[in-house]
C-alpha cells in the first residue's frame, strides 16, 4: 500500500514538472523571444505547490507523516487521528 502513494505521488509529480518545464521552454518561442514572463514563472511556481500538496495529500491519507519547512514555518503532518493539536 504504500508503494502505490510513492508511486501515484512520483507519476504526478513527473507530469506536474513536465508541464512546468514545457511552459518554461515554450515561452522563449512565443514573441518577445527570450524572455520568461513573470506569469509563466508564476504558473510553474503554482504547478509546482501543486504536485508538492498532491504528495503531502496523498501521503497524510496513507498514514505517513509529512514535514514541510519554508524559511522559519514548519508544518508537521502525522497520521494522528485523535483532533488535538500536539501539545
Amino acid at each position: 500500500m504504500k508503494r502505490d502513494v510513492c508511486t501515484k505521488s512520483k507519476i504526478a509529480a513527473a507530469v506536474l514538472s513536465f508541464i512546468a518545464i514545457t511552459l518554461i521552454v515554450v515561452s522563449f518561442f512565443i514573441p518577445p523571444q527570450g524572455v520568461v514572463d513573470s506569469s509563466v514563472l508564476a504558473a510553474v511556481g503554482e504547478i509546482f505547490a501543486f504536485a508538492a500538496l498532491f504528495a503531502v495529500w496523498e501521503a497524510v491519507d496513507k498514514g505517513i507523516d509529512a514535514k514541510i519547512v519554508h524559511g522559519n514555518t514548519t508544518v508537521t503532518l502525522d497520521g494522528n487521528n485523535d483532533g488535538q493539536m500536539p501539545s
